[in-house]
């Protein structure tokens, strides 16, 4: 079986208590046993059954319990497997922990039998996640809260993303759609793609002073502005490969036919369910309460062992059962922290991972724009744009001409914006206007130009011609 997307939605706000943190994990229990009833399962409350497939599989389910005092621990795992072998498991696992409640959910994919065969999948939220996102209170993933769909008007909303985007304790990725007129590049991709990455990705709609905010904080290179769409993975930094932060153009978008929104749809899903998949961890805290509940079992079975070895007189074998017991505890537990080890080394080995992925981005982008070139793509991948040195991504090369707009005025500086030729004939020297000046100097990361000029002729902010 192969994990093809994993969620953690944790809550802690006003859970202080365990009696609090009892009710709230009941309350969330109940939301998804109602969710397996609506499949037509559970309906006896009985902890296994059937329920009623979409596609008429064979669908089961089973719910499986576990506690250690306070915390409490509840699976409910649905399997679904198709005529042809197909299995399909989704894993709901709630949790009533020592300081917080949450919830662990994984979708699982894969082929039984010997055969060697390719499993394509195309994974979608389950309507659970949604469900359990829509109750009262504050759902977070790790230091980040979990947003619906949030539109970002204005320069200073703006600015405020771009800080939410650059905070390194981020959590979950960031989808900017920016809107051009009022409206994103294909219709209702913004409310689309916040349905589809619920509780993996917050997704945010922008109107353009908020796309020039991005610019002007994230520099040209990581901007998302005129109709594109941008994937900003946590950990952000300037200093990235601009390929690890994905990105989709309004024109490449709007070149995908009919089938574009189901496309680029279908493209984020995979992208940032595969990242779910080998990122998010399962928590400790879970092991830590069946280890305790195997342990409870366990002394149990010795107690009553005892009992029968006083009522039966039989001690030397007791004694042989109590040294088996004993030694099976003891294998369990050094089982368990070689797991643990083992998820350790999991999760060092994936960070690496993800650092080659980000550093070789690049080269992975060439090589499937030449495959997409010779047809070895199908329509479903919509692989994202490489920003072309055209976009003026470069740094101003000694003696190049550069013409720039300013577009806002903040107390420190103006928000200088990057633009083609005015086409007047009126430069004026200017040896003042040191906002402009700390504007370009902030806009290009650096200084040191020979020339700079006013065009006399341009209103509605201000146009300049700089020389390098």
């Amino acid at each position: 079986m192969q994990r093809v997307a994993a969620y953690l939605l944790e809550r802690y706000e006003d859970l202080e208590w365990p009696e609090a943190r009892r009710a709230e994990g009941d309350r969330i229990i109940r939301v998804v046993e109602q969710w397996i009833r609506r499949k037509g399962g559970a309906s006896t409350g009985a902890d296994t059954g059937t329920y009623d497939a979409v596609d008429g599989s064979d669908a089961r389910y089973r719910i499986d319990r576990a506690s250690d005092g306070d915390r409490l621990w509840s699976l409910f795992e649905l399997t679904e497997v198709t005529p042809q072998g197909r299995c399909f498991v989704t894993s709901v696992s709630v949790t009533v922990g020592s300081r917080s409640v949450f919830v662990f959910a994984t979708m699982e994919v894969g082929n039984l039998g010997p055969a060697v065969n390719t499993v394509d999948v195309d994974p979608k939220c389950p309507r659970v996640v949604r469900d359990l996102l829509g109750l009262p209170g504050v759902w977070r993933h790790g230091a980040s809260r979990l947003y619906e769909l949030s539109r970002v008007d204005g320069f200073e909303a703006g600015e405020g993303l771009a800080l939410g985007i650059q905070n390194p304790d981020r959590t979950i990725p960031f989808v900017v759609v920016s809107r051009v007129g009022g409206e994103p590049a294909l219709p209702r991709l913004d409310e689309r793609l916040a349905f589809d990455l619920a509780g993996l990705a917050n997704v945010y709609s922008v109107d353009e002073d908020a796309s020039w905010a991005l610019s002007d904080r994230l520099r040209t290179p990581f901007s998302t502005f005129s109709g594109a769409v941008r994937i900003y993975w946590p950990k952000f930094s300037k200093d990235d490969d601009r390929f690890r932060h994905h990105l989709w153009t309004a024109s490449r978008l709007q070149s995908l036919g009919e089938d574009g929104l189901h496309r680029i749809r279908r493209q984020l899903r995979r992208i940032i369910m595969h990242a779910s998949a080998v990122s998010v961890v399962r928590p400790i805290e879970i092991d830590e309460i069946q280890g305790a509940a195997a342990r409870s079992e366990l002394a149990e079975l010795k107690k009553k062992a005892s009992a029968l070895d006083e009522l039966k007189k039989k001690a030397t074998s007791l004694e042989e059962f109590r040294d088996i017991a004993d030694l099976y505890a003891n294998e369990n537990d050094a089982l368990r922290r070689d797991l643990r080890a083992r998820d350790e080394e999991l999760e060092r080995l994936r960070i690496e991972l993800r650092k080659a992925e980000a550093n070789n981005q690049a080269l992975v982008y060439q090589l499937q724009r030449a495959r997409h070139d010779r047809g070895q793509f199908g329509d479903a991948d919509v692989e994202p744009d490489s920003p072309d040195e055209e976009d003026g991504d470069l740094p101003p090369m000694p003696g190049e001409i550069r013409f720039y707009k300013k577009h806002y005025s903040i107390p420190s500086r103006d928000v200088m914006l990057r633009v083609a030729d005015c086409g007047h004939n009126a430069w004026e020297r200017s040896a003042k206007a040191d906002k402009a000046r700390k504007g370009i100097a902030h806009l290009e990361g650096r200084d040191g130009w020979s020339a700079m000029q006013h065009c006399s002729v341009c209103t509605g902010g201000g146009m300049w011609r700089v020389q390098w």
